[in-house]
Protein backbone atom coordinates (compact mmCIF):
# COMPACT_ATOMS: atom_id res chain seq x y z
CA UNK A 1 0.00 0.00 0.00
CA UNK A 2 1.48 3.37 -0.99
CA UNK A 3 1.48 6.46 1.21
CA UNK A 4 -1.10 8.29 -0.88
CA UNK A 5 -3.59 5.45 -0.46
CA UNK A 6 -2.82 5.27 3.25
CA UNK A 7 -3.36 9.01 3.73
CA UNK A 8 -6.55 8.87 1.68
CA UNK A 9 -7.90 6.09 3.86
CA UNK A 10 -7.05 8.05 7.00
CA UNK A 11 -8.88 11.09 5.63
CA UNK A 12 -11.87 8.97 4.67
CA UNK A 13 -11.92 7.39 8.14
CA UNK A 14 -11.95 10.83 9.75
CA UNK A 15 -14.84 11.86 7.50
CA UNK A 16 -16.85 8.76 8.38
CA UNK A 17 -16.12 9.29 12.08
CA UNK A 18 -17.39 12.86 11.82
CA UNK A 19 -20.66 11.60 10.31
CA UNK A 20 -20.97 8.94 13.01
CA UNK A 21 -20.33 11.54 15.73
CA UNK A 22 -23.00 13.82 14.29
CA UNK A 23 -25.48 10.95 14.15
CA UNK A 24 -24.75 9.98 17.76
CA UNK A 25 -25.26 13.59 18.89
CA UNK A 26 -28.61 13.84 17.11
CA UNK A 27 -29.77 10.48 18.50
CA UNK A 28 -28.71 11.56 22.01
CA UNK A 29 -30.94 14.62 21.76
CA UNK A 30 -34.00 13.06 20.08
CA UNK A 31 -35.83 12.76 23.40
CA UNK A 32 -35.51 16.54 23.82
CA UNK A 33 -35.76 17.69 20.19
CA UNK A 34 -38.97 15.76 19.48
CA UNK A 35 -41.22 17.93 21.74
CA UNK A 36 -40.08 21.09 19.92
CA UNK A 37 -40.49 19.46 16.52
CA UNK A 38 -43.97 18.24 17.41
CA UNK A 39 -44.95 21.75 18.49
CA UNK A 40 -43.62 23.38 15.33
CA UNK A 41 -45.15 20.69 13.11
CA UNK A 42 -48.43 20.58 15.01
CA UNK A 43 -48.11 16.84 15.69
CA UNK A 44 -48.46 16.57 19.46
CA UNK A 45 -48.76 12.79 19.60
CA UNK A 46 -45.11 12.16 18.71
CA UNK A 47 -43.70 14.27 21.55
CA UNK A 48 -42.87 11.39 23.90
CA UNK A 49 -41.88 8.89 21.18
CA UNK A 50 -38.20 8.99 22.08
CA UNK A 51 -38.52 9.51 25.84
CA UNK A 52 -37.36 5.91 26.37
CA UNK A 53 -33.92 7.02 25.13
CA UNK A 54 -33.35 9.43 28.04
CA UNK A 55 -31.56 6.83 30.25
CA UNK A 56 -29.09 6.20 27.41
CA UNK A 57 -28.35 9.88 26.81
CA UNK A 58 -25.16 10.02 29.00
CA UNK A 59 -23.70 7.04 27.12
CA UNK A 60 -24.55 8.59 23.75
CA UNK A 61 -22.89 11.83 24.81
CA UNK A 62 -19.70 9.96 25.73
CA UNK A 63 -19.90 8.05 22.44
CA UNK A 64 -20.26 11.31 20.49
CA UNK A 65 -17.27 12.90 22.20
CA UNK A 66 -15.18 9.76 21.69
CA UNK A 67 -16.00 9.49 17.99
CA UNK A 68 -15.30 13.16 17.30
CA UNK A 69 -12.05 13.00 19.29
CA UNK A 70 -10.97 10.05 17.14
CA UNK A 71 -11.93 11.95 13.97
CA UNK A 72 -9.82 14.93 15.03
CA UNK A 73 -6.94 12.63 15.90
CA UNK A 74 -7.07 11.11 12.43
CA UNK A 75 -7.21 14.57 10.86
CA UNK A 76 -4.43 16.16 12.91
CA UNK A 77 -2.11 13.19 13.42
CA UNK A 78 1.32 14.15 12.04
CA UNK A 79 2.58 12.13 9.08
CA UNK A 80 5.51 9.81 9.55
CA UNK A 81 8.87 10.45 7.88
CA UNK A 82 8.07 7.72 5.35
CA UNK A 83 4.78 9.35 4.44
CA UNK A 84 6.43 12.74 4.01
CA UNK A 85 9.17 11.28 1.84
CA UNK A 86 6.62 9.58 -0.42
CA UNK A 87 4.27 12.55 -0.60
CA UNK A 88 4.10 14.22 -3.98
CA UNK A 89 2.81 17.57 -5.17
CA UNK A 90 0.21 16.05 -7.43
CA UNK A 91 -1.66 14.53 -4.49
CA UNK A 92 -5.30 15.50 -4.83
CA UNK A 93 -6.68 18.09 -2.44
CA UNK A 94 -9.24 16.53 -0.03
CA UNK A 95 -12.87 17.33 -0.80
CA UNK A 96 -14.89 19.63 1.45
CA UNK A 97 -16.48 16.60 3.15
CA UNK A 98 -13.01 15.37 4.14
CA UNK A 99 -11.67 18.77 5.23
CA UNK A 100 -10.98 20.18 8.67
CA UNK A 101 -13.58 22.86 7.99
CA UNK A 102 -16.32 20.24 7.62
CA UNK A 103 -15.13 18.39 10.72
CA UNK A 104 -15.16 21.67 12.64
CA UNK A 105 -18.72 22.40 11.51
CA UNK A 106 -19.81 18.90 12.54
CA UNK A 107 -18.18 19.32 15.95
CA UNK A 108 -19.92 22.65 16.60
CA UNK A 109 -23.28 21.31 15.44
CA UNK A 110 -22.89 18.17 17.57
CA UNK A 111 -22.12 20.37 20.58
CA UNK A 112 -25.29 22.38 19.96
CA UNK A 113 -27.30 19.18 19.73
CA UNK A 114 -25.89 17.81 22.98
CA UNK A 115 -26.63 21.09 24.76
CA UNK A 116 -30.16 21.34 23.31
CA UNK A 117 -32.03 20.61 26.59
CA UNK A 118 -30.48 23.70 28.20
CA UNK A 119 -31.93 26.13 25.67
CA UNK A 120 -34.94 24.28 24.22
CA UNK A 121 -37.35 26.59 26.09
CA UNK A 122 -36.57 29.48 23.70
CA UNK A 123 -38.57 27.74 20.96
CA UNK A 124 -41.81 27.98 22.91
CA UNK A 125 -43.93 31.14 22.65
CA UNK A 126 -44.94 32.94 25.84
CA UNK A 127 -48.54 32.06 26.66
CA UNK A 128 -48.73 33.76 30.05
CA UNK A 129 -52.06 35.41 30.79
CA UNK A 130 -53.24 38.09 33.17
CA UNK A 131 -55.10 36.06 35.74
CA UNK A 132 -57.60 38.80 36.62
CA UNK A 133 -59.00 38.58 33.10
CA UNK A 134 -60.12 35.00 33.66
CA UNK A 135 -61.99 35.16 36.95
CA UNK A 136 -63.56 37.39 39.56
CA UNK A 137 -64.24 37.08 43.28
CA UNK A 138 -67.17 34.71 42.68
CA UNK A 139 -65.37 32.42 40.24
CA UNK A 140 -64.70 28.82 41.38
CA UNK A 141 -60.91 28.79 41.17
CA UNK A 142 -59.37 25.33 41.40
CA UNK A 143 -55.84 23.97 41.62
CA UNK A 144 -55.15 20.72 39.78
CA UNK A 145 -52.08 18.58 40.36
CA UNK A 146 -51.25 16.10 37.58
CA UNK A 147 -48.79 13.19 37.59
CA UNK A 148 -47.39 13.15 34.06
CA UNK A 149 -45.37 10.36 32.45
CA UNK A 150 -42.88 10.90 29.62
CA UNK A 151 -41.31 14.29 30.40
CA UNK A 152 -37.50 14.09 30.28
CA UNK A 153 -36.21 17.68 29.94
CA UNK A 154 -37.11 21.37 30.13
CA UNK A 155 -38.37 21.16 26.54
CA UNK A 156 -40.99 18.65 27.67
CA UNK A 157 -42.01 20.98 30.49
CA UNK A 158 -42.42 23.90 28.09
CA UNK A 159 -44.45 21.74 25.72
CA UNK A 160 -46.92 20.84 28.46
CA UNK A 161 -47.11 24.42 29.77
CA UNK A 162 -47.66 25.77 26.26
CA UNK A 163 -50.50 23.33 25.56
CA UNK A 164 -52.29 24.09 28.84
CA UNK A 165 -51.66 27.84 29.07
CA UNK A 166 -53.38 28.41 25.74
CA UNK A 167 -56.73 27.09 27.04
CA UNK A 168 -59.52 29.49 27.99
CA UNK A 169 -60.03 29.47 31.74
CA UNK A 170 -56.46 28.50 32.62
CA UNK A 171 -54.87 31.11 34.85
CA UNK A 172 -51.43 29.63 35.50
CA UNK A 173 -49.52 26.44 34.72
CA UNK A 174 -46.23 24.93 35.78
CA UNK A 175 -44.54 21.62 34.93
CA UNK A 176 -41.51 19.72 36.21
CA UNK A 177 -39.88 16.78 34.46
CA UNK A 178 -37.88 15.98 37.60
CA UNK A 179 -41.01 15.67 39.73
CA UNK A 180 -43.04 14.23 36.82
CA UNK A 181 -45.92 16.56 37.56
CA UNK A 182 -47.80 19.62 36.36
CA UNK A 183 -49.87 22.10 38.35
CA UNK A 184 -52.68 24.13 36.81
CA UNK A 185 -54.75 26.90 38.36
CA UNK A 186 -57.99 27.32 36.45
CA UNK A 187 -61.52 28.69 36.48
CA UNK A 188 -63.81 25.67 36.88
CA UNK A 189 -66.76 27.58 35.43
CA UNK A 190 -64.87 28.03 32.14
CA UNK A 191 -62.90 24.81 31.70
CA UNK A 192 -63.12 21.30 33.14
CA UNK A 193 -60.43 19.03 34.54
CA UNK A 194 -61.07 16.57 31.69
CA UNK A 195 -60.30 19.20 29.06
CA UNK A 196 -57.02 20.09 30.75
CA UNK A 197 -56.13 16.39 30.97
CA UNK A 198 -56.86 15.98 27.24
CA UNK A 199 -54.63 18.96 26.45
CA UNK A 200 -51.72 17.42 28.36
CA UNK A 201 -52.25 14.01 26.78
CA UNK A 202 -52.33 15.60 23.32
CA UNK A 203 -48.69 16.60 23.74
CA UNK A 204 -47.66 12.94 23.74
CA UNK A 205 -47.12 12.75 27.49
CA UNK A 206 -49.64 10.92 29.68
CA UNK A 207 -51.56 11.98 32.78
CA UNK A 208 -51.58 8.96 35.09
CA UNK A 209 -53.26 10.63 38.08
CA UNK A 210 -54.75 13.97 39.04
CA UNK A 211 -56.01 15.77 42.14
CA UNK A 212 -58.10 18.92 42.40
CA UNK A 213 -58.54 21.29 45.32
CA UNK A 214 -59.81 24.79 45.91
CA UNK A 215 -57.32 27.59 45.39
CA UNK A 216 -57.52 29.72 48.52
CA UNK A 217 -55.69 32.72 47.10
CA UNK A 218 -56.11 34.17 43.63
CA UNK A 219 -52.76 35.93 43.89
CA UNK A 220 -50.85 32.65 43.93
CA UNK A 221 -52.59 29.31 43.98
CA UNK A 222 -49.30 27.48 44.11
CA UNK A 223 -48.60 28.88 47.56
CA UNK A 224 -44.87 28.97 46.99
CA UNK A 225 -42.83 29.25 50.16
CA UNK A 226 -40.73 32.40 50.42
CA UNK A 227 -37.23 31.91 49.11
CA UNK A 228 -34.27 31.57 51.47
CA UNK A 229 -30.60 32.49 51.05
CA UNK A 230 -27.64 30.51 52.34
CA UNK A 231 -23.87 30.90 52.18
CA UNK A 232 -21.68 27.87 51.68
CA UNK A 233 -17.91 27.88 52.24
CA UNK A 234 -16.30 25.86 49.45
CA UNK A 235 -12.81 24.37 49.27
CA UNK A 236 -10.99 23.85 45.98
CA UNK A 237 -12.14 26.71 43.72
CA UNK A 238 -9.14 28.43 42.14
CA UNK A 239 -10.43 30.32 39.08
CA UNK A 240 -13.46 31.68 37.23
CA UNK A 241 -13.92 28.27 35.62
CA UNK A 242 -14.40 26.73 39.06
CA UNK A 243 -17.02 29.36 39.85
CA UNK A 244 -18.84 28.56 36.60
CA UNK A 245 -18.74 24.83 37.35
CA UNK A 246 -20.31 25.29 40.78
CA UNK A 247 -22.86 27.80 39.50
CA UNK A 248 -23.96 25.50 36.70
CA UNK A 249 -24.29 22.46 38.96
CA UNK A 250 -26.48 24.29 41.48
CA UNK A 251 -28.53 26.12 38.84
CA UNK A 252 -29.57 22.77 37.36
CA UNK A 253 -31.52 21.98 40.54
CA UNK A 254 -35.21 22.75 40.62
CA UNK A 255 -36.17 25.66 42.87
CA UNK A 256 -32.90 27.59 42.54
CA UNK A 257 -33.48 31.31 42.06
CA UNK A 258 -29.95 32.68 42.10
CA UNK A 259 -26.37 31.42 42.52
CA UNK A 260 -23.25 33.52 43.07
CA UNK A 261 -19.95 31.66 43.48
CA UNK A 262 -16.60 33.35 44.22
CA UNK A 263 -13.27 31.53 44.19
CA UNK A 264 -11.57 34.57 45.75
CA UNK A 265 -13.89 34.45 48.78
CA UNK A 266 -14.10 30.66 48.70
CA UNK A 267 -17.86 30.61 49.00
CA UNK A 268 -21.17 30.47 47.14
CA UNK A 269 -24.37 32.33 47.95
CA UNK A 270 -27.54 30.50 46.91
CA UNK A 271 -31.09 31.84 46.85
CA UNK A 272 -33.57 28.99 46.64
CA UNK A 273 -37.12 27.82 47.35
CA UNK A 274 -37.05 25.28 50.21
CA UNK A 275 -40.37 23.78 49.05
CA UNK A 276 -38.64 22.57 45.87
CA UNK A 277 -35.05 21.87 46.88
CA UNK A 278 -33.29 21.22 50.19
CA UNK A 279 -30.00 22.54 51.55
CA UNK A 280 -28.71 18.98 51.57
CA UNK A 281 -29.37 18.63 47.82
CA UNK A 282 -27.53 21.89 47.15
CA UNK A 283 -24.51 20.76 49.18
CA UNK A 284 -24.49 17.39 47.41
CA UNK A 285 -24.64 19.07 43.99
CA UNK A 286 -21.57 21.15 44.86
CA UNK A 287 -19.64 18.21 46.32
CA UNK A 288 -20.31 16.20 43.16
CA UNK A 289 -18.40 18.81 41.13
CA UNK A 290 -15.19 17.87 42.96
CA UNK A 291 -15.17 20.93 45.21
CA UNK A 292 -16.19 20.54 48.86
CA UNK A 293 -18.51 22.40 51.20
CA UNK A 294 -16.44 22.69 54.37
CA UNK A 295 -18.84 24.20 56.85
CA UNK A 296 -22.50 24.28 57.63
CA UNK A 297 -24.67 26.67 55.65
CA UNK A 298 -25.67 29.92 57.23
CA UNK A 299 -27.68 32.92 56.27
CA UNK A 300 -25.56 35.91 55.25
Amino acid sequence: MNTTDHTSKQTGLASKSASAGLLAAVVASLCCITPVFSLLAGIGGIAATFSWMEPFRPYLIVLTIGILAFAWYQKLKPRTAEEIACACEEDEKPSFWQSKKFLGMVTVFAGLMLAFPTYSHIFYPDNEKVGLAVYDNQSPIKLADFNVEGMTCTGCEEHVKHAVSGLDGVIEATASHKSANAQVRFNASVISLDNITKAINSTGYTVVASEVKDAESRSNAFQAIESETIQLAIKGMTCAGCEAHVTHAVSELEGIEEVDASYEDGKATVKYHPDKVSKKEIVEAINETGYKVIEKSKKP
